[in-house]
C-alpha cells in the first residue's frame, strides 16, 4: 500500500508539472501585434536600398516579354523604379510594411506550424477602416528570422492574390527578398490572347500601368542589393513630378 501511495503522489506531481508547463506556454504565446512588432524590428535596420529586379510574367493567354528594372526603396514607404520596359506588379505584395499592417489591421493568430524546422505563424488581418481596399488578408511570418514569407488576400473584386516571398540574408545582417511570386486567380477569365510589348517611349515609372485582369503569376527575382547607401529624397520626387505631368 505505501508503494502504491508513492506512485500516486508521483503521478500527481508529473501531471502538475505538465499542467504548469502548458499554462506557462499559453501565458507566453505571442499575440498578432507582438509578432508584427518583431517583424518591424527586423526591417527597421534597413533605411534604404537599391536592387536589380527581373520579372517573369505568365498571365493567362498573354505573352509578355521578360522585364528588368532598378528598384529604389527608402523608409517608410518610398519606392521608385527605373526601367526600359513596364510591368503589371501588385503593389500590395511589393510593399508589405509591418508597421502599416499593425496600425491599420486587427491581427489575430490563426495557427502556427513547424515547417523545415522553422516555426511559421499564420495571422488573419482585418482592416480597422471600412473604406480599406484590402478588408481582410492572411500573412505568414517565419519565426526564425521574423520575416513575412507569404500573403494571401480574401477574395475581393473577383480575384485572389497570393504572394510567396523567399527571404535571404544580405551583407550578413539584412533580411531582404530574394524572390517574390505573385499568383492571381480571377473569376470570369478572358480567353483572348494578346501580346504586350514595351512602349516606344519608356515610362519613368515601372510599378504598373494597370492591375492584372487575368489569372496567372508574376515572379520577381532580386539581385545586387546595396543597403543603407543614403538615398536622396530627390530620387523619389522624380516619380511625384512625373505623376503631376500626366
Amino acid at each position: 500500500m505505501p508503494n502504491r501511495n508513492k506512485w500516486f503522489v508521483l503521478v500527481l506531481a508529473v501531471a502538475s508539472v505538465e499542467a504548469g508547463a502548458h499554462a506557462l506556454a499559453q501565458q507566453h504565446a505571442l499575440s498578432g501585434v507582438e509578432i508584427l512588432r518583431k517583424v518591424e524590428q527586423t526591417v527597421e535596420v534597413v533605411r534604404d536600398y537599391t536592387v536589380e529586379v527581373q520579372a517573369d510574367v505568365n498571365m493567362e493567354r498573354m505573352r509578355i516579354p521578360k522585364m528588368q528594372a532598378t528598384m529604389y526603396y527608402k523608409r517608410p514607404n518610398k519606392i521608385h523604379f527605373e526601367s526600359t520596359s513596364f510591368a503589371m506588379l501588385p503593389r500590395e505584395g511589393m510593399m508589405l510594411d509591418p508597421t502599416v499592417l499593425r496600425e491599420s489591421y486587427v491581427a489575430t493568430v490563426q495557427e502556427s506550424e513547424v515547417a523545415e524546422e522553422k516555426k511559421v505563424y499564420k495571422l488573419q488581418l482585418a482592416a480597422m477602416e471600412s473604406k480599406s481596399r484590402l478588408r481582410q488578408l492572411y500573412v505568414w511570418v517565419d519565426g526564425s528570422n521574423w520575416t513575412i514569407v507569404k500573403m494571401e488576400t480574401i477574395p475581393y473584386q473577383g480575384r485572389v492574390l497570393t504572394v510567396t516571398i523567399t527571404q535571404a540574408l544580405q551583407e550578413g545582417k539584412y533580411w531582404l527578398p530574394r524572390t517574390l511570386k505573385a499568383s492571381f486567380d480571377v473569376a470570369g477569365r478572358d480567353t483572348t490572347e494578346k501580346r504586350i510589348e514595351p512602349p516606344a517611349t519608356p515610362p519613368t515609372q515601372w510599378e504598373g500601368v494597370q492591375r492584372p485582369p487575368r489569372s496567372g503569376s508574376i515572379t520577381v527575382t532580386y539581385s545586387n542589393y546595396k543597403v543603407n547607401v543614403g538615398l536622396s529624397d530627390e530620387v523619389f520626387q522624380q516619380r511625384e513630378r512625373a505623376g503631376k505631368e500626366k
